[in-house]
């Protein structure tokens, strides 16, 4: 197979969804990652930029609204896991390498609910972050329900999630009034 360019295999992986998919996505970003990210610009837009992502593994996801972010001057905010996830292998890889380079600010929690910490636990949890970094605009793609219910809690009423157009990924919004 031919050596695919970043936008292409943003392309794939926001299309596939597959753990090999969004490996070959963060390799080729950790090679270029300016590069890599003026290429997604080109392929992503929506009705608003998101300050603040919620993901457990899409990391095409927050790869989208860090390139569509780029121009506003302000670093995104991350909130992952804390606790392995199937699947997040390629998504810690590349938010290490952005946080070290200081274009997010990642904020780890434990995001699957189980006996200890429970749905509740997470949601006041999530909640308590979202109040402490003033989060306006927030994807939640890749967040499960009781993560979207503390964001309400913590004063977040505009929701984004990230819809694949085939040609293009757009931001689009719906929020609590």
């Amino acid at each position: 197979m031919a050596e695919l360019g970043v936008g292409e295999l943003f392309r794939r992986a926001l299309a596939e969804g597959s753990e090999e998919a969004r490996e070959r996505l963060a390799r080729a970003l950790l090679e270029d990652l300016e590069g890599g990210l003026q290429e997604v610009a080109k392929r992503v837009g929506g009705e608003v930029v998101p300050d603040t992502v919620v993901v457990r593994t899409a990391l095409e996801v927050a790869v989208a609204a860090m390139a569509y972010a780029r121009g506003s001057g302000r670093r995104l905010r991350v909130i992952a896991p804390s606790e392995p996830v199937p699947g997040w292998g390629p998504l810690n890889t590349l938010l290490s390498a952005m946080e070290e380079n200081g274009l997010v600010e990642v904020y780890r929690l434990q995001l699957i609910a189980s006996t200890r910490p429970t749905a509740r636990d997470i949601a006041r949890r999530v909640a308590k972050i979202a109040r402490g970094i003033s989060a306006k605009v927030v994807d939640v793609s890749d967040a499960p329900p009781y993560v979207v219910a503390g964001l309400h809690a913590g004063g977040v009423r505009t929701l984004t999630v990230l819809v694949d157009l085939g040609y293009m990924a757009v931001f689009q919004k719906f929020g609590f009034y």
